[in-house]
């Protein structure tokens, strides 16, 4: 794809281009402090930001909303930078097949799916060592989210009988990366794509299913299956900090 036609997609898909400048304009703020200059109060406000947004698992049930505003916080200008990219070339393409409401749904689920995963992964780790340096790790990043929408493609792309080599090969490098290089959160990448395929999935599913009178009812089915995986994302998410007593395990 041109950089002229990313242009006009991302000019037409309204939620991609606001996510993308919120995203920047928070990110940015947050990262002022590593500027070599002193910031003073201004500094303070966005170290405060920083944290505020930020994704601390173990803190998680104090802090709900911090599963899905990590997606607004980075951890330097080029992490920022890939993962805008990244945006921009993909979310066009996915917010036109499916809307900007389906669209909004499947990147804050696919956050949410990336953050629960984290969580999990954590809580796994505790039960083996009594003690878990992932509970204990601050997470930051639209990762998770991506990932989500990567997957979105290959289940849209599936659906329509269209080539996935190219997409699975960008997916198995991406995972691989992840598993590879530290300070990676392989666990958000790995639970924003299961969440996003199976998001997709289902909405596809759903929007197949021919005893729909009509749009509204359409509308209706796919609202409640979106409000159903995040039931129960929630409720995975609640199990696992009632499960580490909220948390006492990991601090040991």
């Amino acid at each position: 794809m041109s950089s002229s036609s990313n242009l006009s997609g991302l000019r037409a898909a309204t939620v991609t281009r606001t996510i993308l400048v919120v995203t920047v304009v928070v990110s940015t703020f947050t990262l002022i402090t590593r500027l070599p200059i002193s910031t003073g109060a201004l500094g303070q406000l966005a170290n405060e930001t920083a944290n505020y947004l930020a994704y601390l698992p173990i803190m998680g049930w104090m802090r709900p909303w911090t599963l899905l505003t990590v997606v607004l916080v980075h951890g330097g200008i080029i992490h920022l930078a890939l993962n805008m990219f990244t945006l921009y070339v993909v979310g066009p393409s996915v917010e036109q097949a499916l809307g900007g409401w389906r669209f909004t749904a499947l990147y804050l689920l696919s956050a949410l799916g990336g953050s629960v995963t984290v969580l999990l992964w954590g809580v796994l780790e505790a039960m083996v060592s009594s003690r878990s340096a992932a509970l204990l790790t601050w997470n930051v990043g639209a990762s998770g989210a991506l990932f989500g929408l990567f997957a979105a493609v290959y289940i849209l792309q599936r659906h329509a009988g269209m080539d996935t080599r190219a997409i699975v090969v960008l997916l198995a490098v991406n995972l691989i990366y992840g598993f590879m290089v530290s300070n990676v959160s392989w666990q958000a990448h790995l639970g924003g794509m299961i969440t996003g395929a199976i998001t997709t999935w289902l909405l596809v599913k759903v929007g197949n299913k021919k005893q729909y009178n009509g749009p509204r009812q359409l509308r209706r089915a796919h609202i409640l299956t979106l409000v159903g995986i995040a039931l129960v994302l929630a409720l995975i998410a609640a199990g696992l900090y009632w499960y580490i007593g909220l948390p006492q395990l990991a601090l040991g």
